[in-house]
């Protein structure tokens, strides 16, 4: 009997949502000739809050290692618009700003290493490497 009621709630709910569409039929007049339908506009922000083109490309993880070495993780964002060949550079920038901030007179790369991660949905560019401050 419960089951029935609950049934019978969500069908009403069901054909109400079916009646009312999700956005709702309407245009943005941007002049007197010029017209987008919400659908547009709503579609143009989700993709670049996906997107994001002013977000770096990469994140970085920085961890101390003992003895003045360092793991450098980057991680590239999955949709981008370029930065394809960077990760050595952005690696090579961060490593050189941990050796400033550290008081390091320099660095020496002791590995380094590219590769892509081949998670679901979307497959993104990765690197790691080690570096030694002296």
């Amino acid at each position: 009997m419960a089951g029935a009621l609950l049934l019978s709630g969500c069908a009403g709910t069901a054909n109400e949502a079916a009646r009312s569409p999700l956005l709702p039929d309407k245009v943005l007049r941007l002049s007197a000739s010029t017209t987008l339908p919400l659908e547009a506009v709503a579609a143009a922000a989700l993709a670049y809050a996906v997107i994001d083109p002013l977000a770096p490309n990469w994140a970085i993880e920085s961890r101390p290692l003992g003895g003045g070495r360092y793991d450098i993780a980057l991680t590239m964002k999955r949709f981008v618009t370029g930065g394809d060949g960077e990760a050595r550079r952005v690696f090579l920038r961060e490593a050189g700003r941990l050796a400033r901030s550290n008081g390091a007179a320099d660095f020496r790369i002791a590995a380094f290493e590219e590769g892509i991660d081949s998670e679901v949905p979307v497959a993104r560019r990765v690197a790691r490497g080690i570096i030694e401050l002296y």
